[in-house]
C-alpha cells in the first residue's frame, strides 16, 4: 500500500507529537500494509523556508527505514490560506518530486477563488489533489462544484476514516458514491496520531473491495499512486485479518 497523505512528521503541525509518536504510527502503517508514505504537514511559510521539516523528516526517515517503509516528502497545502499565507512559487511543495501539489477544502464551503489557484498551480506546471474532499459539506450539496474541480483536472484523494463512518454518515455516503462512481483516484490516511491508524485502513480496503471489487481497492490504495509516482509498491498488498 502507498499513504500520500500523512502527519507522521512530529512536531510541525497537528499530526505527530513526538518522534516516538511517530514510530507508533510507522508501526501501526506496517501493520496495515503500507510499505511507502508521503509526509504531508500542513504548509506554512515558515517550516518551509527555515527548513524544519527537512530537519525532522530526516530523524523520521531513519525510523522508518527501520520499519521497511519508504517515506518520501510532500505537503498538504490549505486553500483558505489563499492568498495571503499561500506562497506563489509552488516548486518544492509537492508530492515526492512529481507534478501533484495536495490541496486541503475547508469542511463547510468551496471558496469562490478555488478556480483561480487551480488555474496558478497549472501554470507552473502541477496538478491538484483534493484531499477528502467526501468531508467538504459543499462538495456533497453542489454536484455542478464538484465536476468543476473534476474537469479542471483535479483529482480526489479520500480518507480511510470516511469509508468507514469515523468522519460521519454523510462523509461516508459522499466517499461511497465517489469510489463507486470512479471519480476517486486514491484512499489515504489523513493520519494525524497511531490510534486507529491499521485498523481504520484495513477496514476501508475491505469495504471497499465490498463496493467495487479487489482490482478497483488495489488502485485506490496503491496501484494508482505506484503509476503517478513513478515506482512500483512489491509489497503493496493489504494486510487483512
Amino acid at each position: 500500500m502507498i499513504d500520500i497523505h500523512s502527519h507522521v512528521l512530529p512536531g510541525v503541525d497537528d499530526g505527530a507529537s513526538s518522534l516516538e509518536a511517530a514510530k507508533l504510527m510507522l508501526a501501526e502503517a506496517q501493520k496495515a500494509g503500507v510499505r511507502t508514505i508521503i509526509a504531508t504537514p500542513h504548509y506554512s511559510r515558515e517550516l518551509h523556508e527555515n527548513g524544519m521539516s527537512d530537519q525532522v523528516f530526516d530523524a523520521v526517515l531513519d525510523e522508518a527505514l527501520r520499519f521497511g517503509i519508504k517515506l518520501l516528502k510532500g505537503y498538504e497545502l490549505k486553500i483558505h490560506h489563499y492568498p495571503a499565507r499561500m506562497p506563489q512559487d509552488f516548486r518544492g511543495l509537492d508530492l515526492a518530486g512529481t507534478k501533484f501539489i495536495l490541496l486541503e477544502l475547508p469542511l463547510d464551503t468551496v471558496p469562490s477563488y478555488t478556480p483561480d489557484l487551480i488555474y496558478r498551480i497549472q501554470l507552473q506546471g502541477f496538478m491538484p489533489i483534493i484531499a477528502h474532499p467526501e468531508r467538504c459539506r459543499k462538495l456533497a450539496r453542489d454536484k455542478e462544484m464538484l465536476d468543476e474541480l473534476l474537469d479542471a483536472g483535479c483529482l480526489l484523494q479520500i480518507d480511510a476514516s470516511s469509508i468507514i463512518g469515523v468522519n460521519g454518515g454523510r462523509a461516508r455516503r459522499f466517499a461511497k458514491k465517489l469510489i463507486k462512481k470512479g471519480r476517486a483516484s486514491f484512499v489515504a490516511s489523513d493520519a494525524h496520531r497511531p490510534s486507529g491508524y491499521s485498523v481504520w485502513y484495513t477496514k476501508a480496503y475491505k469495504k471497499v473491495v465490498k463496493w467495487v471489487g479487489q482490482s478497483r481497492a488495489d488502485a485506490l490504495f496503491c496501484n494508482n499512486a505506484a503509476d503517478i509516482f513513478g515506482y512500483a509498491d512489491e509489497n503493496s498488498s493489504v494486510v487483512v485479518s
